[in-house]
């Protein structure tokens, strides 16, 4: 039987997850000795992510964190994405084991699950060990995923894109009005405050500049990094459960780079549309299915950190 420090201590790992605009659409019910995570609706962006995709990537990710939470008090798990047909509301169920003594390999993870933040400011332009490469590559495959390391062209082609996605943005009055319910300004437990944002670019870079449209007045200016570090996580899979299987894959990777000192932002406003990511698959040799592009390194400067919602404030009961 659970107690209720074991829920909060799994729960409060779950809220730390990333998730587009940090929106944490995700909802909690803890049937013992079973742990479901919900899609909460009213936190899903109709304009940005239409399918759900990005969804149910966070949920897939706040699911992994309940997993290395539950490997510290010693609970093997298990993650079954849409266990039951009759609730579709329900995108992930933990499964959790007898308990016994702390799970090697995932249990050493949970330190980094509260340390993992979303870096939106310049890296320095120190490249990233070949062996920590080899650590990443190997989380994202544990997870049935892949990693692409773009070079120097593919990065190039990439900027390319990313231009043309903030143009049609700005064109974009739908869009603007969704982003703007949850960029900007001062926020507590969801969004993105200004002070989360990171400088805005003094010259074009390979950035998200999420207050791309309108004001921010009280952001200062940077020049980012040159040549930075992008890795495509791809699956092979483009359905509804593979992108939760994508969200745990992503998760084990961030938590593998915040054990390296390495943060990490993302670049996904070319995934947000379908003519832009076929483009973006065709850069990785059009076999898997682009799920996040993700920009790494070391930071060059202190951020702010998008703050989280308490889990009681998600949470819908305990059978």
């Amino acid at each position: 039987m659970l107690t209720k420090d074991e829920v909060d201590i799994l729960l409060t790992a779950a809220t730390h997850a990333p998730s587009m605009h940090n929106t944490q659409p995700w909802r909690f019910e803890v049937h013992e000795p079973v742990v479901d995570v919900l899609l909460d609706k009213e936190r899903t962006l109709d304009v940005a992510d239409p399918a759900g995709r990005a969804a149910r990537i966070g949920i897939g990710a706040a699911a992994f964190n309940i997993r290395v939470a539950a490997a510290v008090l010693g609970y093997k798990s298990r993650l079954v994405a849409d266990p039951d047909p009759a609730r579709p509301d329900v995108v992930a169920r933990l499964f959790l084991g007898g308990r016994k003594t702390p799970v090697p390999g995932l249990g050493r993870m949970y330190g980094a699950v509260s340390q993992r933040h979303t870096y939106r400011g310049p890296l320095l332009d120190q490249p990233i060990p070949a062996r920590v490469r080899d650590r990443l590559d190997e989380a994202a495959r544990i997870e049935g995923a892949q990693l692409h390391w773009l070079g120097p062209w593919a990065t190039s082609r990439l900027a390319e894109l990313l231009r043309q996605t903030d143009t049609a943005d700005l064109a974009d009055e739908d869009r603007l009005h969704e982003r703007l319910r949850w960029i900007g300004g001062d926020r507590s437990g969801d969004g993105v405050q200004d002070s989360a944002l990171g400088p805005a670019p003094a010259r074009p870079a390979v950035v998200r500049d999420l207050s791309l449209g309108f004001e921010s007045p009280h952001r200062g200016q940077a020049v980012y990094e040159t040549q930075p570090a992008i890795a495509i996580l791809s699956t092979r899979a483009e359905d509804a459960v593979g992108w939760v299987h994508a969200g745990a894959a992503l998760q084990r990777v961030l938590l593998t780079a915040t054990s390296y000192d390495l943060t990490a932002s993302f670049v996904n406003q070319v995934l947000e549309r379908p003519e832009t990511r076929i483009q973006v698959r065709e850069l990785i040799c059009g076999r898997y299915w682009p799920q996040m592009v993700i920009r790494i390194g070391y930071p060059a400067q202190p951020a702010g950190h998008t703050s989280r919602l308490d889990w009681h404030d998600s949470f819908d009961q305990w059978f």
